[in-house]
């Protein structure tokens, strides 16, 4: 992060290249932090208030070193709760903090967090009032669509099948193609999850960056890879003849979520169906597994997300650059390259309304091309008791903000 913030001299001080104190950040005094930067980068204040850059005091983390943040009493933060309480795997307690520079303003004396991994437990719990806050998914939504206390928020993260490229096949872009067309993501949205979530054609999400036009990145650019069955077949009958084979199979990796299960099963079923020849076989694994093997490229095609650090579409688009790390599948192109640096490091960091154009380009790129097979847009559909108000919901960054929170 501190590479895509610009921070002078970062990349060299990563690599060991120049010293530390070469890097370009200074405290003037006790209260002003001086940043100097390589060049332009447009997000780079709402980059400051993302989790890498919080301050840490060196003294308190030189004193738990290994065990820095694993114990409440290894936490020191400035926030507006702090934590007392940490049993692992099943709750967590923050009390406020009245050394917070807004402390007046905060109006509860705490946070109760409980670890509830079944949802209809979650709900019971609500319903007998022992919680006041509780996600909800697929079925639940249904049980309580009716409900004034239910609240559904679009977020930033988007779901996207990654291909990889170095499996046979996979580095056909009509295969590619024929896969992101074959299966109904409004279907997955509306009557699989049900939570808010919309159907993703796109890279960038819906409500993720405004423009030097003042309007939504989506506002001004088109869709890709929309469901057509049709269209399917014949990326596929072109996949078939360019690859000299008309039967395939890959195996899909997914994580152990109720959610990822729904969806995993569904694409196995529209792809199946719909690419006569195709067959998709389904692993399930545990997010670290599933994270490892696609990391480490063990896999084939993967079920995958990636949340917004920043308001920018760079926040996305820099993931699928040659040699990124976040580039599972392999995908390479020069063009979007080109495109990522100028628009990242290059020219066109100085001239926003250009920059923005080329961006809209670089997801075309890769829209085009099937570098990813997006899926969906995630939403969240929460329960909150009527007696409380000002919880905040991002879609950017920090999720959920609890400072606000006011119990009637």
């Amino acid at each position: 992060m501190i590479g895509v913030a610009g921070i002078k001299n970062a990349e060299g001080v990563m690599s060991g290249e120049k010293p530390i104190t070469e890097l370009g950040v200074t405290a003037v005094d006790d209260k002003t932090l001086k940043v100097e930067l390589d060049y332009p980068v447009p997000f780079f204040d709402q980059l400051a208030a993302f989790p890498p850059f919080y301050p840490i005091r060196e003294d308190f983390y030189d004193k738990y070193k290994e065990q820095y943040a694993l114990t409440p009493e290894a936490i020191l933060s400035n926030g507006a709760f702090k934590m007392t309480e940490w049993n692992q795997g099943a709750n967590y307690t923050m009390v406020k903090n009245d050394q917070y520079y807004d402390a007046d303003k905060v109006k509860i004396d705490g946070l109760n967090f409980q670890v509830v991994k079944d949802a209809q437990s979650a709900m019971v719990a609500f319903d007998q009032g022992n919680v006041d806050y509780v996600k909800l998914t697929g079925e639940m939504v249904d049980q309580y669509k009716e409900s004034p206390e239910l609240i559904n928020t679009l977020g930033g993260y988007l779901w996207y099948i990654s291909p990889n490229q170095k499996v046979p096949g996979l580095e056909n872009a009509n295969l590619r193609r024929a896969l992101a067309l074959s299966f109904d993501k409004e279907q997955i949205a509306e009557h699989l999850l049900k939570d808010g979530s919309i159907a993703a054609n796109f890279a960038v999400p819906v409500k993720l960056a405004v423009g030097p036009d003042g309007k939504d990145f989506r506002e001004t650019t088109p869709s890709y890879l929309n469901v057509d069955k049709a269209k399917a077949k014949e990326y596929y009958e072109k996949a078939k003849q360019e690859l000299g084979k008309d039967k395939f199979a890959y195996e899909l990796v997914f994580e152990d979520t109720e959610a990822s299960k729904k969806v995993a099963e569904y694409l196995k079923s529209e792809i199946e169906t719909n690419l006569p020849g195709m067959t998709i076989n389904l692993k399930q694994q545990p997010k670290k597994a599933r994270l490892q093997l696609m990391q480490n490229g063990v896999y084939e095609l993967g079920l995958t997300r990636w949340g917004p650090d920043y308001a920018d579409p760079m926040t996305y688009l820099d993931m699928w650059i040659t040699g990124a790390s976040y580039n599972y599948g392999s995908w390479s192109s020069k063009e979007y390259d080109k495109l990522i640096f100028d628009t990242s490091k290059g020219d066109l960091t100085g001239k926003p309304a250009e920059r923005w154009e080329a961006l809209k380009q670089a997801e075309k790129v890769c829209m085009d091309a099937a570098a990813i097979l997006p899926v969906y847009q995630t939403g969240s559909a929460v329960m909150i008791k009527k007696d409380l108000t000002g919880f905040e919901f991002h879609s950017v960054g920090v999720p959920t903000i609890y400072k606000n929170i006011v119990r009637k």
